[in-house]
């Protein structure tokens, strides 16, 4: 190791290692390692429970408050598992999905699949990359990752996203969860907006709607619950919804379409994406949109007041 040669009184030299730097430049590093973590931790945190974009940004449209709910005036509601933005092609498009979007004139989206910050997807920030394109406020829940690293469920929103909570759900397989966002979609009319993502077995799917189920039972109000449930309609554990909410589908006035999920050319594929309403909701139109930007179809529905 070279070590540098310093004069001293008398003329003579006095070898003095680097070890006081080297000390003062590890003690710095360690500052900086330890600011990096806080900083991680933080925004770990922030993206574990939501994020959206900055109030008064020059791309924001969001409106301040949706005209009041009627038939007239529907709710358009969107669910999407968008397969972390990859489409049939291949190609991961943030862009693409925006754009799915924006030629449905959805209203409030539920998204599953969503990406922030891995590497399969080019370390983008996907739900904040769509909601900015669309001028739509956002809400993140994220079921796996940590820090500022995630993957799970994301609400986009023409109207002010007024409250927000993520709740994981039990299961042995894959960690799951339920986003939960309040909406302001008309005067003195808030939306309980809940998307979600259920697991790959039957019984992780009983456990979670049961723990899905129990939240409903204390809620007020307009209730809509979206998401990829791996199930067909019918399915057993499906029941735990019964006389808490409806299948927008069977009791839509319009249907385009029906499978959301391996439709193919001659095949019909399979209804696994849904929109449930509570009883004081209707459904005026449901459609499966034709789409190559992921393996599912969004699904589209018109949703008013049942008593209007």
């Amino acid at each position: 190791m070279n070590v540098p040669l310093q004069p001293v009184a008398g003329g003579r030299l006095l070898i003095r290692p680097r070890r006081r730097a080297n000390r003062v430049l590890r003690t710095a590093l360690m500052s900086l390692v330890a600011l990096a973590v806080v900083a991680a931790a933080v925004v770990g945190y922030l993206s574990h429970v939501d994020a959206r974009p900055v109030a008064g940004a020059a791309v924001l449209t969001a409106v301040a408050q949706g005209p009041a709910l009627t038939s007239a005036r529907p709710l358009k509601v969107m669910t999407f598992n968008i397969r972390h933005a990859e489409g049939l092609d291949g190609r991961v498009s943030t862009e693409r999905i925006a754009e799915v979007i924006r030629a449905s004139g959805a209203d409030v989206v539920g998204l599953q699949e969503v990406d922030r910050r891995l590497p399969r997807s080019g370390w983008q920030d996907q739900v904040r990359q769509i909601a900015t394109r669309l001028g739509y406020d956002y809400a993140f829940g994220r079921n796996l990752g940590a820090g500022p690293v995630g993957f799970g469920n994301a609400i986009l929103s023409r109207y002010p996203i007024a409250g927000r909570e993520n709740l994981a759900l039990p299961g042995r397989l894959e960690p799951r969860g339920a986003l939960v966002v309040t909406i302001d979609v008309g005067p003195k009319s808030p939306v309980t907006f809940i998307d979600t993502h259920l697991g790959l077995s039957t019984a992780d799917r009983q456990t979670q709607l049961g723990a899905i189920v129990e939240d409903l039972r204390k809620l007020i109000g307009p209730v809509i619950l979206v998401g990829d449930f791996n199930d067909p309609p019918g399915a057993p554990e499906q029941a735990k919804l019964t006389g808490l909410l409806h299948d927008s589908y069977a009791g839509s006035e319009k249907v385009s379409g029906e499978g959301t999920f391996g439709v193919e050319a001659g095949k019909p594929g399979e209804r696994i994406d849904f929109v449930w309403l509570s009883p004081d909701l209707k459904s005026l139109s449901w459609s499966a949109v034709p789409s190559q930007a992921s393996d599912h179809l969004p699904v589209v529905v018109e949703v008013a007041p049942a008593s209007r």
